[in-house]
């Protein structure tokens, strides 16, 4: 199997997941919402297992943590008006902060600092900035909430991409203690912004590291997801399909073969924050109306 088909694959798990928690309760039954979003269980271990990989096919891991961070905050908003959001009865319109102030400031800073130190010193420090910001705000127009919700995958996968690019830098002879440092304080700068409001949470970033720390067998990886899924889905009681479909997960892993297929790279970021729109959109539609 090729990375291509392993994203396709991912892709269209995480399609059938958001058009069910759409569909749901107006359109499908109980039944179907929940067998689709048993689908959806298949494809963050993919998407996980495809970062590690992709950190150590990567010829610019700078470049490539760039990309993630700056989908994460494009498609922020998108997230929230599609799965997160929520009409309050007063219709309100504020914005707050989910931190004091001056707390949030020098967080940003932070993460900003290191940023400009220790990965690009150029525009790029945008999307750090942005996404951040994007992260503390806590939005709401007309009563609709459009910001202050989890936050989407992207930031997940960017948390954890960061932190395995330390830690790898880190067990390097040549490693450099004050780059380190502040990349230590930019990812706890961050961390402290998002904390367990990300997408699978720290679980997620768990499962990530865990497949990096195991990179050196197929079937050690494997072993990490179907842990990880008992963790994630069988010690909360969550039902059994969701488990099922999450340990599926490793027939795709194990069937890899270090081919990558066509290089459509943008072109799967970019299904993610556009499908969100379009459901954002219905879904705000939908509430308003």
């Amino acid at each position: 199997m090729t990375v291509f088909a392993m994203k396709l694959l991912a892709i269209c798990s995480m399609l059938v997941d958001h058009t069910a928690i759409f569909l749901y309760p107006h359109f499908i039954g109980k039944p179907v919402y929940e067998w689709m979003r048993a689908f959806g269980r298949l494809g963050f271990p993919i998407f996980a297992f495809l970062i590690v990989n992709g950190y150590e096919k990567t010829h610019d891991v700078k470049r490539y943590l760039t990309r993630l961070i700056a989908f994460a905050a494009i498609s922020q908003i998108p997230y929230v008006l599609a799965l997160q959001v929520n009409r309050y009865p007063d219709g309100v319109t504020a914005v707050a902060l989910g931190h004091r102030w001056f707390v949030c400031a020098i967080f940003i800073f932070v993460v900003c600092a290191a940023w400009l130190g220790t990965v690009r010193m150029d525009w790029s420090v945008i999307w750090p900035l942005l996404a951040m910001t994007l992260a503390v705000l806590r939005v709401q127009y007309a009563g609709v909430r459009i910001l202050g919700a989890k936050m989407n995958v992207f930031y997940t996968l960017s948390l954890s991409l960061a932190v395995i690019a330390v830690l790898d830098a880190a067990m390097k002879p040549e490693r450099d203690w004050v780059k380190l440092l502040m990349q230590a304080l930019g990812l706890f700068g961050a961390f402290f912004l998002i904390r367990d409001r990300v997408d699978y949470g720290s679980m997620g970033v768990a499962l990530i590291l865990s497949l990096w720390l195991a990179r050196g067998s197929r079937y050690s990886q494997a072993a990490v997801i179907v842990l990880w899924s008992v963790v994630e889905y069988i010690v909360p009681s969550h039902p059994i399909t969701h488990f099922i479909f999450a340990c599926l997960s490793i027939v795709p892993v194990l069937l890899y073969k270090g081919r990558q297929g066509p290089p459509l790279k943008l072109a799967f970021y970019a299904v993610y924050p556009v499908h969100l729109m379009v459901l954002g959109a219905l879904t705000v539609y939908f509430t308003l109306t």
